[in-house]
């Protein structure tokens, strides 16, 4: 057996731990609820809750996230919902169409659109 395998088992481990996987049930109800649940763990910066004690997440800080071009609530609850409908090439980004339901996604949607 090659000397790398063992190390590489290790290191993708170490990586699938540290990744973007479930969190207790959201507290409360209403979007920043569903943003702590569903997106906190990859998207809050060092200190935010649910972000990574230091430094920053895999994906992009959404704290402004409707400042962008084009970035209105229909085209972020699509992207959430199914993000290849917006990006065919979206690869990290998880489908969220059957982890919350079309109210919450657009609420969510409304919410991250009022960033700017």
């Amino acid at each position: 057996m090659p000397t790398y395998l063992p190390r590489f088992a290790i290191l993708a481990a170490l990586i699938a731990a540290a990744g973007c996987g479930p969190t207790p049930p959201p507290a409360g109800a209403g979007p920043e609820a569903l943003y702590r649940h569903h997106c906190a763990r990859c998207h809050a910066r060092a200190g935010e809750p649910g972000g990574p004690g230091l430094g920053g997440s895999k994906g992009p800080d959404l704290s402004r996230v409707g400042a962008a071009p084009g970035m209105t609530a229909d085209w972020l609850a699509d992207y959430i919902r199914d993000p290849k409908s917006r990006r065919p090439d979206a690869r990290l980004m998880p489908a969220f169409g059957d982890e919350m339901s079309a109210d919450e996604i657009r609420s969510l949607a409304e919410w991250l659109a009022a960033k700017k």
